[in-house]
């Protein structure tokens, strides 16, 4: 594979901070809506979409589904594809920043892990 391009995995990373950023509004979105159950959503799927911050949800989402398109067609999706592990270390930070979730040992080391996992296979790609 090519050298990396900055311009690309710049894009690539925005696309995962986008989608991070969607599933943070999401759950903020539930909140402000309330619980409901995987039955019940489907009656209140309206309203639940309509929640402000679930619809800025939608909107983080597609657009971070375009400029991930715009990676995978220059990108092997094996190496493109790990990349979006990232995201859940960004939504770790959101829900510990934004939300007050605890951040436990086996969180950070899972954290590790991944971001471990991301290098070894972005320095070993083919």
């Amino acid at each position: 594979m090519e050298a990396i391009n900055i311009r690309l995995l710049s894009m690539a990373m925005i696309s995962i901070f986008l989608g991070a950023t969607g599933q943070f509004l999401f759950r903020l979105g539930m909140i402000q809506y309330g619980q409901v159950t995987a039955l019940g959503i489907w009656k209140q799927l309206l309203p639940v979409v309509l929640t402000p911050p679930i619809f800025l949800g939608f909107i983080c989402f597609g657009v971070s589904s375009v400029l991930w398109l715009a990676v995978i067609s220059r990108w092997p999706l094996s190496y493109a594809y790990p990349l979006v592990a990232a995201g859940y270390v960004i939504a770790m930070i959101y829900g510990t920043v934004f939300l007050h979730e605890i951040i436990t040992l086996p969180k950070l080391m899972g954290c590790g892990l991944i971001l471990a996992g991301i290098f070894v296979l972005g320095a070993f790609a083919s």
